[in-house]
């Protein structure tokens, strides 16, 4: 390893450059906020309970009874390293160079700054996007599985279930049907309205259902929800309009048995490419077909400790944190080649699992 080829670059430049980059294209950080942590592994004790027990009005003097404490669950996992690189050759490098020499070397000019921060990008949002397409996966399918299929580097499978109870992962009611079956689908009537009631039933208060951009598409082509959704002149008329989110969200809020139940749409792109080039996935890693409820839109935390590569001392790499993520630059010499490497260990870990709740909306039973 030698210090960067990119001549004029130096540390407090590219730690400007990275500290304007942000999470606002990603969910995760919304739906998991950033927790640093100071080992490599997360954990978190989650009480089983939600029904609020009330006190007991007693005599004065008299014995108090004990109320059961009811069992804790341990969820815990190990936090892994997420990690990308990209890389330069000696062709890219001379275009590079004949730049500088262009610009009478001045590092400030925008040209230059491009060259560089396009791969000190690419690394940024590749850890990002890893990050979301772990947090959206998991909460549609109550687990997640890292294996070669979808990732490169795979020593180890890395596999999470959450083990959401059996009785909380359904599929469309008795009533209702597939929601791509627009006119006898009761998405509304029916599967929500069932599923806010077992969920109170377990003192689960559900107050919002995520689904993708596409799920939600088929569920506003349903004539159930358009029907709930229109206004009473429209309705009148036998006008039936397709509703936005919003107007979904106001009809749902005026359906006392939905106890508040609001709608979130989830709309990602993420692919994930191999290291022969192909790309399995590629899409909105939030599942089609699927909905998941809970009782808040904050759903766990993303536990994450800085690189160990933070304390390398006399590292000849250039090197800048912004959040979880560091992005470094160095050079090989053989062959020669400036590499660009994102890297973060970090978890989105779904701490409240075990009070949410996954619909299938394509079949009667739980599918995915």
């Amino acid at each position: 390893m030698i210090g960067t080829l990119m001549r004029g670059l130096n540390e407090r430049d590219m730690q400007a450059v990275i500290n304007t980059y942000d999470l606002k294209p990603y969910y995760y950080p919304t739906l998991f906020p950033l927790k640093e942590t100071y080992t490599l592994t997360w954990k978190a004790l989650e009480t089983q309970v939600g029904l609020k027990i009330a006190a007991d009005l007693v005599a004065r003097g008299a014995t108090i009874d004990t109320k059961t404490r009811e069992a804790i669950q341990r969820i815990q996992g190990d936090i892994p390293k997420i990690a990308v690189k990209r890389t330069k050759n000696d062709e890219e490098m001379n275009d590079y160079d004949i730049m500088v020499a262009m610009t009478s070397q001045n590092p400030d000019l925008r040209a230059l700054v491009d060259a560089w921060a396009e791969d000190t990008n690419f690394c940024w949002t590749a850890v990002a996007a890893r990050l979301e397409w772990m947090a959206l996966q998991s909460i549609s399918l109550g687990k997640i599985t890292i294996s070669n299929t979808n990732n490169v580097s795979v020593i180890s499978e890395y596999d999470v279930d959450y083990l959401l109870p059996a009785d909380q992962k359904l599929g469309f009611t008795t009533g209702s049907a597939n929601w791509a079956t627009s006119t006898s689908a009761k998405p509304i009537t029916k599967d929500f309205k069932a599923v806010v009631k077992a969920a109170k039933k377990k003192g689960h208060n559900l107050k919002f259902a995520f689904m993708s951009l596409d799920t939600f598409a088929t569920f506003t082509e349903c004539e159930e929800v358009q029907k709930i959704c229109a206004s009473f002149a429209a309705n009148a008329l036998g006008i039936q309009q397709t509703p936005s989110v919003e107007q979904v969200n106001t009809a749902l809020s005026g359906l006392s048995y939905l106890r508040g139940l609001q709608i979130v749409v989830i709309d990602q792109d993420i692919t994930i490419e191999l290291g022969d080039g192909s790309r399995p996935f590629s899409g909105n890693p939030f599942a089609e077909n699927v909905v998941m409820f809970s009782e808040s839109k904050v759903l766990g935390q993303t536990y994450w400790k800085k690189p160990a590569d933070m304390n390398v001392k006399g590292s000849a790499a250039i090197k800048a944190l912004n959040g979880h993520t560091l992005i470094k630059k160095f050079a090989n010499e053989e062959p020669l080649e400036e590499v660009t490497m994102g890297i973060a260990n970090a978890f989105p870990a779904w701490l409240s699992s075990s009070r949410s709740w996954l619909l299938s909306t394509n079949s009667a039973t739980w599918k995915h």
